[in-house]
């Protein structure tokens, strides 16, 4: 009975593809939260740097993808269950996409809001709760993919949307903002990077327990409560 509780734990994923996602982040990342501690005049167009390393992420995932005949079976849609179809398929994308897209403007306002609340400046107040929100679809997409069997799914679509919000958000940020990093967001880096080698250590082994990937949820907590109490406590 010990073992098979130790099995039902094991959590089924491409190791290789997702440790050489974990080192491509890894290295996207040191490059943004160094470009965070300096100041250049053409700074600004290094942003495109970032694009063209999500460019080549998706070519190489397109040219080197492989799925197993149960990652390919389709569930029913809700709006058309007996045809699947690719135009009803990316009919039901499209209008969950703009439901996200609304909800996002809503989402910044209300932010700002609680920030003032709760005596933060408005970009604490991001760091503190726009990873909850911004994961969310992610994390629904991962338990939806889970229930139906499809563990190596679910633990990609969560590594390519890191490689998303490495890349993207980060050459906006880099073509519009100053980008500069004060105390919370260089700890918000030093934690970051630390779940990555962490992740990069337990994919190298080959098998992952369910039980080590929520335990990495801890690392969140430990910052969330460096961003409510650090203040209280005197630390930077």
């Amino acid at each position: 009975q010990a073992a098979a509780a130790r099995i039902s734990h094991e959590v089924a994923i491409d190791a290789r593809r997702l440790g050489r996602d974990q080192l491509s982040f890894l290295a996207i990342f040191v490059v943004k939260v160094t470009l965070g501690l300096v100041a250049f005049t053409f700074k600004p167009w290094l942003g495109v740097l970032f694009l063209a390393a999500y460019a080549l992420y998706v070519w190489r995932e397109i040219t080197t993808a492989e799925t197993s005949e149960e990652e390919e079976d389709l569930e029913p849609l809700k709006i058309r269950p007996g045809n699947p179809s690719l135009m009803w398929a990316s009919l039901q994308a499209t209008l969950a996409l703009g439901v996200i897209a609304f909800a996002s403007h809503i989402f910044v306002g209300q932010v700002e809001a609680i920030g003032e609340a709760m005596g933060m400046a408005p970009h604490l107040a991001a760091l503190l709760l726009s990873p909850v929100a911004t994961e969310l679809p992610e994390i629904m997409n991962a338990i939806i993919w889970v229930r139906q069997g499809k563990e190596r799914l679910a633990l990609a679509n969560i590594s390519g949307a890191m490689m998303i919000q490495a890349t993207i958000p980060s050459a906006l940020g880099i073509f519009f903002t100053p980008w500069r990093f004060d105390g919370p967001l260089l700890v918000s880096g030093l934690v970051t990077g630390l779940t990555i080698v962490v992740l990069w250590v337990m994919f190298r082994k080959g098998k992952v327990d369910s039980r080590a990937l929520a335990a990495i949820a801890l690392l969140y907590g430990l910052f969330a409560g460096y961003l409510l109490f650090g203040k209280t406590l005197g630390l930077p």
